[in-house]
């Protein structure tokens, strides 16, 4: 019996073929072995049609023609992919069963379940489930083959069913309120909608906040027959705080302070405790690219782009859209390999500790996929560029840090209870700067949340006796929240339910992300994310600011026009249990649908002739040569240089023609030059110095929304 082995993506299929024995050779993305045929897809090779593919007058838009949708929504394969789905097609009919290994999770099932529809296949399909590349684990895998049954291809069912559902949602709201605007390009969207709605929350906080004053009491305390002087902050009981947060009024701590200084000597307890900050677990995609907005100022896009990168054309990491950060045991075992190659090809040495079993390795903690790490491929280091090598490193380096001690840490506490709150002093003493002393993670990663010191002092644990000194009342103000960056967007992106105030919907959100750490009541996913926030940059609903992304008034007022149900993140709740019931056989597709149909008909009575948004619309015609970096709209060019069409809405980014830099250098910028840097972010040019023609690397980075360039050395890689 010959099998035909379909995956998901290349990097899965190669490594099924180095798990079977024997000799291979790959042709044209297909692998024979033995009687066995592994090819794979490349993400999905087939899209859903586009409305005028099934009547033509749905490329005019029209009001009177809303709602579009069909009773069956056709999938054609997707752009140049039409080549690899006729290939996979003629290798179905040549093989006598088929072994469906698409990724173990909604999305995995459908992708190669919709290639087996699309062929009309009729011969027996089993399903494999993969969840790490290690040839023990596929091994394994494939002695626990099961049948491709009704019930798996439900599964895929409920993501098709959100696909189609999606495509109905953009189709339908984005040319109703682009009509009734009178302007195009205003796309609506499930994940689009409620993500534009964080950031103008987020900036309507900002410039609606009203400071207030609130205040704290600290108090020094002189411990009786000791020669410890210990600074006290009262920790009011909650329900005397007047905004949840703070004391507002200075006569409510005047008045505790009196009753608590009628007692001349108070009782301190003094408690003592150990604790051991881990290292920040590996990246999943998320966090990686938070890390790199927040560290380099990449964005999201740049990022995943470079995980790419380094995954197809190196295979240096492992697979880059992971949602997870967590691994299997097996990469535990095969650390003692992996580790010493990667120090080698970084040229950096840890003395890292094989024993050192970090909370990351835990199976039960994968998902569909695991954690991005660094692989043992032997590719030329040399040969990456200045940006994917950073990428490289941080990955490396948050892998190798498992293998380090934690930072060890005593805190002493001190504290005098009150009916209404309790004096508390905290001081804290590092031990052992464990990975500290060779990594610095963000804050915010390094999972070390004890309570601020409010000063140092060190006593043995027990009780006390002491007199408080004289009170200081301090006036402090509030602050309103801080503007998102791409790196906290993406984070309350995955945790989106926190700001839901319906109990039931925040709940079912994150019901539906049950076993995902690092996922916890989210919008989007570790693949579409930074598309999203490249198509609100494209629209033109946000702009960048340096690193803060900031809502504009378009944005604003487009957002508050849209109706309920699509700009909360409630419709990703209310379809996950739809889909929940499509599983299981109590619910289609077209369920589903209905309820996207019934919530958008009555919007089509509204009358939105009034209405109108600010902010001037981008309607240029000029050949784009490149998509501007830092809003997403086009670069065109004009007399003086390559400018981005959203200039009027404030995003300033230009490659100017005479940039006194490249004169320094003796270049002028050109169409071509100006291409390809908005392209790659680099260049290659030919440099005089002291007479001697070199060829260099012109790199384009960008400060406070401008490019700006550095020239680095060559070296010519095979």
């Amino acid at each position: 019996m010959h099998s035909l082995i379909i995956a998901e993506k290349p990097e899965l299929g190669r490594a099924i073929a180095k798990a079977i024995d024997g000799p291979s050779k790959e042709v044209r993305g297909v692998i024979v072995k033995k009687n066995v045929t592994i090819t794979w897809a490349y993400g999905h090779l087939l899209r859903l049609c586009e409305p005028d593919e099934y009547d033509a007058k749905y490329k005019k838009w029209r009001k009177e023609d809303l709602p579009i949708c069909f009773e069956n929504w056709k999938l054609v394969p997707d752009g140049n992919k039409k080549e690899r789905v006729m290939q996979i097609m003629a290798l179905i009919e040549q093989c006598d069963q088929i072994i469906h290994a698409g990724d173990p999770d909604d999305e995995g099932q459908f992708l190669i379940d919709e290639i087996l529809q699309y062929a009309q296949n009729t011969k027996p399909v089993k399903r494999v489930y993969i969840n790490d590349n290690t040839p023990a684990n596929i091994k394994k895998a494939f002695h626990e083959l099961i049948d491709n049954d009704e019930k798996l291809i439900a599964i895929g069912r409920s993501a098709y069913a959100r696909a189609v559902a999606d495509y109905v949602v953009g189709i339908n709201y984005s040319r109703l309120y682009s009509l009734a605007l009178r302007r195009s390009g205003m796309s609506v969207g499930r994940v689009q909608s409620p993500t534009l709605g964080l950031i103008v929350t987020r900036d309507e906080q900002i410039d609606n906040h009203v400071k207030q004053k609130y205040y704290e009491w600290h108090v020094d305390g002189a411990l009786l027959h000791e020669d410890v002087l210990i600074p006290f902050v009262f920790k009011p009981k909650s329900d005397l705080l007047d905004d949840g947060k703070h004391i507002l009024h200075k006569e409510i701590l005047e008045e505790i302070a009196q009753q608590v200084h009628q007692q001349d000597v108070q009782k301190v307890k003094v408690e003592e405790k150990e604790m051991e900050v881990r290292p920040p677990l590996p990246f999943n995609l998320a966090k990686l690219q938070a890390h790199m907005n927040t560290k380099c100022g990449f964005t999201l896009a740049k990022t995943d782009q470079i995980t790419q990168t380094l995954r197809d054309k190196y295979q240096a990491i492992t697979y880059n859209r992971s949602d997870s950060q967590y691994l299997k045991e097996e990469h535990f075992t095969e650390a003692d390999k992996v580790l010493p190659h990667v120090m080698a090809k970084l040229q950096e040495s840890y003395p890292v500790d094989y024993q050192i079993h970090s909370e990351c390795f835990n199976d039960k903690y994968v998902t569909a996929h695991h954690a991005i790490i660094p692989t043992m491929s032997d590719f030329p280091i040399q040969a990456l560029l200045p940006d994917e090598r950073k990428v490289y490193e941080e990955i490396c380096r948050y892998y190798i840090m498992q293998f380090l001690p934690p930072i060890k840490k005593r805190q002493v506490i001190a504290s005098i209870k009150s009916e209404q709150g309790e004096l508390r002093a905290v001081s804290t003493f590092i031990l052992d700067e464990g990975y500290k002393q060779f990594f610095q993670p963000e804050k915010e990663d390094d999972g070390d949340h004890e309570e601020t010191d409010s000063g140092k002092f060190t006593l043995p644990k027990g009780n006390y006796e002491a007199v408080l000194q004289e009170d200081v009342f301090v006036e402090k103000e509030t602050n309103p929240p801080k503007r998102y960056t791409q790196a906290t967007l993406i984070k309350d992106m995955t945790s989106i339910a926190k700001y839901v105030k319906d109990k039931e919907i925040k709940d079912i959100l994150k019901k539906k992300d049950k076993g995902k750490k690092g996922e916890n009541g989210s919008i989007g996913t570790s693949a579409t994310r930074s598309q999203i926030v490249e198509t609100l940059l494209k629209r033109g609903y946000v702009v960048m600011k340096g690193k803060q992304i900031l809502s504009t008034q378009l944005g604003k007022d487009f957002y508050h026009l849209l109706p309920d149900e699509i700009k909360t993140a409630d419709l990703t709740a209310k379809w996950w249990v739809i889909q929940e019931d499509i599983k299981e056989g109590k619910a289609d597709v077209k369920t589903l649908v209905d309820s996207v149909l019934e919530a958008f008909i009555p919007h089509l009575k509204e009358d939105l002739s009034h209405v109108k948004v600010e902010s001037v619309p981008i309607d240029d015609k000029r050949e784009a040569v490149g998509i501007c970096p830092v809003c997403g709209n086009k670069i065109v060019e004009n007399t003086k240089g390559f400018g981005c069409v959203n200039y009027r809405n404030g995003c300033k980014f230009a490659l100017w023609k005479e940039d006194r830099f490249l004169q320094g250098i003796g270049k002028t910028m050109n169409k071509a030059m100006a291409e390809k840097l908005l392209k790659d972010k680099y260049c290659l040019v030919k440099v005089m110095q002291e007479e001697t023609e070199s060829i260099k690397i012109l790199q384009l980075g960008i400060r406070n929304g401008r490019a700006v360039y550095r020239l680095l050395d060559y070296q010519k890689t095979q």
